[in-house]
């Protein structure tokens, strides 16, 4: 069974407790799988059970603890829950390991959402140096699509 393709088809068809029970399963059977449990995190997610993907999350990371896919999605989980400072730093690990292996697709999504964390925790004058790095007119997903601008923008709203 292709796993991640029928939870992406329950997920489509708005299935999610039957999403849920493919991927519990999957990582029941492929429990050294990376991906069964960072699909798992993402049906949590849709679930908007944070703790549950945060936990799901963690495993992943420990078996690919640099996976930049995983990091952001850490970081993610973590600003849904509240946690801005947990969320800034996995977001900067995302940045670091991206601009380790040269990966363009998260690197500057990962700097917005690092950004946007420092604000929320207090901390807008670290977010100005982070922020500065982004490209213009580059964005990123947390609750709501947020560009470089947006961040910026609440930086001086706050400062």
């Amino acid at each position: 069974m292709n796993y991640a393709l029928e939870i992406d088809r329950a997920i489509d068809d708005e299935r999610l407790a039957s999403a849920l029970t493919l991927a519990e399963q999957w990582v029941v059977v492929a429990p050294e799988d990376a991906d069964a449990w960072s699909k798992l995190a993402h049906v949590h997610e849709m679930n908007e059970d944070f703790a549950n993907a945060s936990g799901a999350v963690a495993v992943a990371l420990k078996i690919s603890p640099e996976y930049p896919p995983y990091l952001f999605k850490q970081g993610y989980v973590e600003y849904r829950l509240g946690n801005f400072a947990a969320a800034a730093n996995v977001f900067g690990l995302c940045v670091e390991r991206s601009e380790t292996i040269h990966d363009g697709y998260y690197l500057d999504a990962a700097r917005i959402a690092q950004a946007k964390c420092l604000v929320l925790d207090g901390r807008a004058s670290l977010a100005v140096d982070v922020i500065a790095s982004a490209a213009t007119g580059s964005a990123t997903w947390l609750d709501k699509r947020l560009s470089k601008e947006d961040v910026v923008k609440s930086i001086h709203r706050v400062r």
